[in-house]
C-alpha cells in the first residue's frame, strides 16, 4: 500500500515499515473486507494463476490469498524497499516465499506481463493528478492478460455531494479509533487535495476505463474508501 509515485514516503521508510501492520490495527476489520473480495473474485482463476500485488506495501492481501490458493504465484511490486523487506519475512516465516517474486520499484519498471489477475490496494489515490493516475493504471492493464481481473481500492469520495460533510466526520471518528489526535483530524482534512487525490468516483472509475479496463464496478464502501471490480477489456 505504498504511494506509487517519487520519492516514496516517509511513513513508509526503514524506521516505520516494521511497524506499519500495526499502526491501523483498530481499522483491520476493513481491510479484512478488502482481502474478502479479493478472495472471493479470484476464487475462478486457474490454481496456478500469476498475480500482479501493485503497491504490495506488507504484502497484507498476498498473506490471504497464499493461504487458500496454495497454486498462487505472486509479483510483489513496491516503491519501498523496507515495505517489501516486511513482506519477504512474511512469506518466508508463513511459508509461502516460494511463491513471490519481490520487485522494489514501481509497475512500470516490470518486464514481466500476461498476469492472470491484480490488486491495487490503498495506492492510486496517492497520485493528485489525473495524467500520472491514468498512466498507473495502464501500466498494470499493460502487464495483464485480456479479460484478467483487477480489484482496486481507494479513498474516494464526491466533495460535492451533499453528504460529504457528515461522510468525512464518519470516517475521521474511525481513524481517531487508531489515536488520532484532533490536531490530527484538521491536519487530516487539510490532506485531501494535497496527500490525497480528490478525483470523484466517476473521475476513478473514467481513468480505469481510459487505461484499458473494462466498466469497473463499484463492490465496497467503508467510509471514505471505496473498491471497484473490473478486468482488462
Amino acid at each position: 500500500m505504498t504511494p506509487p509515485s517519487r520519492p516514496v514516503m516517509a511513513a513508509f521508510d526503514a524506521e516505520r515499515a516494521p511497524a506499519y501492520d500495526d499502526s491501523f490495527a483498530a481499522l483491520h476489520a476493513i481491510r479484512e473486507v478488502l482481502h474478502l473480495v479479493a478472495r472471493a473474485e479470484f476464487a475462478t482463476l486457474p490454481p496456478d494463476a500469476r498475480i500482479l500485488i501493485a503497491g504490495a506495501g506488507t504484502g497484507a492481501e498476498v498473506r490471504t490469498l497464499a493461504t487458500h490458493y496454495p497454486g498462487f504465484c505472486f509479483a510483489l511490486v513496491d516503491p519501498s524497499g523496507p515495505m517489501l523487506d516486511v513482506a519477504r519475512a512474511h512469506a518466508e516465516r508463513e511459508g509461502f516465499a516460494e511463491r513471490c517474486s519481490f520487485h522494489t520499484g514501481y509497475v512500470e519498471d516490470l518486464p514481466d506481463t500476461g498476469f492472470d489477475a491484480a490488486t491495487s490496494l490503498l495506492v492510486s489515490h496517492f497520485l493528485t493528478e489525473a495524467a500520472e493516475r491514468t498512466a498507473y493504471f495502464r501500466s498494470i492493464a499493460e502487464r495483464l492478460r485480456p479479460g484478467a481481473p483487477l480489484f482496486v481500492a481507494d479513498l474516494c469520495t464526491n466533495r460535492d455531494a451533499a453528504d460529504f460533510g457528515r461522510l468525512m466526520e464518519v470516517w475521521l471518528n474511525l481513524l481517531a479509533l487508531t489515536g488520532m489526535t484532533e490536531e490530527g483530524r484538521e491536519n487530516y482534512r487539510g490532506a485531501f487535495g494535497q496527500d490525497f487525490a480528490v478525483h470523484g468516483p466517476a473521475d476513478v472509475i473514467a481513468m480505469m476505463e481510459t487505461a484499458g479496463f473494462a466498466r469497473p464496478v463499484q463492490c465496497l464502501q467503508a467510509g471514505l474508501i471505496r473498491g471497484w471490480m473490473t478486468a482488462k477489456a
